[in-house]
């Protein structure tokens, strides 16, 4: 199965531009145009939340015009930028989601399943699981316990170095640690949230943070650093999930030159 991910898109009503500086907007379309281009066709589009700038319903319209235009079939969580009533109500005619409340899912593709699970609370940065939501995820495991399967959700469970987004991760990471250890099909889990490619080990599980197809956090692991942001090579994080085996890789949407063949049409490296 390969997989695409998207995070954070920062979209503002109008297609305003975020900060006054990122037109998210315009970034958005690129990135769709450059999913659409991808071969193969990525099996899924999981967005990692942040579609909204303030999760307003106005937002969520310009957003469905967008994501429209995607030629495969794609999963949602919120982020903390989210609502997540208007994203279930703004965006029903794309995706469903598998509890009432909050916004999960569990898709089962072959022998392998995703999960994604609703960091989100409204309102605030940070992240939190709620109750309803670990209970709905140890009953979604115990259903797929023989089945490889990847979590998704936008706030990373660790923190990275980062100080001003490692207070804003998610709150209550010993519980959900505490749901995955008693099953052992669990693959790795993947977050948005940070806007930035990382990669990490948490509780023996590894976690990956796709980057920014828009802006950037800058990378300042000063503990007092600033909260800003940088324009920095625009990207999107695919996924190769085949049996246990998950391999990460970055596919970069800004212009670039090739392919250009190592070898002559003798076999022989170019020299």
């Amino acid at each position: 199965m390969l997989i695409a991910q998207l995070t954070d898109l920062h979209i503002k009503k109008g297609g305003k531009k975020a900060y006054r500086r990122v037109d998210t907007l315009d970034c958005l379309r690129k990135a769709v145009s450059h999913l659409n281009r991808l071969k193969p066709r990525p099996d899924y589009l999981v967005i990692t939340g942040d579609l909204g700038d303030f999760g307003t319903p106005e937002e969520y319209q310009v957003i469905k015009q967008e994501l429209l235009k995607v030629e495969m079939p794609m999963l949602i969580v919120p982020g903390n930028h989210d609502h997540r009533d208007n994203l279930r109500k703004g965006l029903k005619e794309l995706v469903d989601f598998d509890h009432p409340e909050f916004c999960n899912f569990a898709v089962s593709y072959e022998e392998q399943v995703l999960i994604g699970l609703d960091s989100s609370v409204i309102g605030k940065p940070y992240g939190r699981l709620s109750a309803e939501t670990l209970l709905w995820l140890e009953e979604t495991l115990e259903q797929h316990q023989c089945k490889p399967a990847l979590l998704f959700l936008h706030h990373p469970p660790m923190t990275v170095g980062l100080g001003h987004m490692d207070v804003q991760n998610l709150q209550n990471a010993d519980e959900l640690s505490s749901v995955l250890s008693r099953f052992s099909n669990i693959r790795g889990m993947i977050a948005g949230h940070l806007h930035r490619p990382i990669t990490a080990l948490w509780n023996s599980l590894p976690v990956w943070v796709g980057p920014s197809h828009s802006h950037s956090v800058t990378l300042d692991l000063d503990k007092n650093a600033p909260s800003s942001f940088s324009l920095e090579p625009n990207a999107i994080q695919l996924l190769k999930f085949e049996g246990d085996s998950v391999v990460s890789h970055i596919s970069y949407i800004s212009d670039s030159e090739g392919p250009y063949p190592f070898f002559n049409a003798q076999g022989n490296l170019i020299d």
